[in-house]
């Protein structure tokens, strides 16, 4: 059983989080749903730093005057510049976050919904085999509940 299966909280710092991720053995489900929260909980933590950090340097930078005779007018478009990279590396960030929930769902829909599917139609042949007792089927030939035969739906 692995560390992921302790239900242990996420961190809320980046090393915990990375430290929590590279302790993660893929040997169950539960293993890559664990993967996915932890990969979307640090794509969020760097998007969001990553956003803020830019938004920092690029007012810092604005601020520089430069040369005496520029006044400072080509700082802010410098510093606008400077400042993209940074956020192009935030929406990086965004992505890395969002291709762990995109894996997860993936793998539900490749691996997990087949089985259910298949077992449920195991199950509809058992069931056919044999007449039983049911409860939440209407009916057969009646209208609804019992004594409703014959009124109106």
């Amino acid at each position: 059983m692995s560390d992921s299966d302790s239900g242990e909280k996420l961190g809320s710092n980046l090393s915990e989080l990375i430290k929590q991720l590279e302790k993660i053995e893929f040997t169950s489900d539960r293993d890559l749903y664990q993967y996915a929260r932890i990969l979307r909980a640090i794509g969020l933590e760097l998007h969001m730093r990553i956003g803020m950090d830019a938004d920092m340097v690029g007012a810092i930078l604005a601020q520089y005057k430069g040369k005496w005779w520029s006044f400072g007018a080509h700082s802010k478009v410098r510093a606008k510049l400077v400042s993209a990279h940074l956020k192009g590396g935030a929406s990086a960030a965004k992505v890395l976050g969002l291709s762990g929930v995109k894996m997860y769902a993936s793998f539900v829909k490749h691996f997990i919904q087949p089985e259910i599917e298949a077992e449920r139609k195991a199950r509809e042949g058992k069931d056919s085999k044999k007449p039983g007792f049911s409860i939440g089927d209407k009916p057969k030939g009646a209208a609804g509940r019992p004594g409703e035969a014959g009124k109106a739906a």
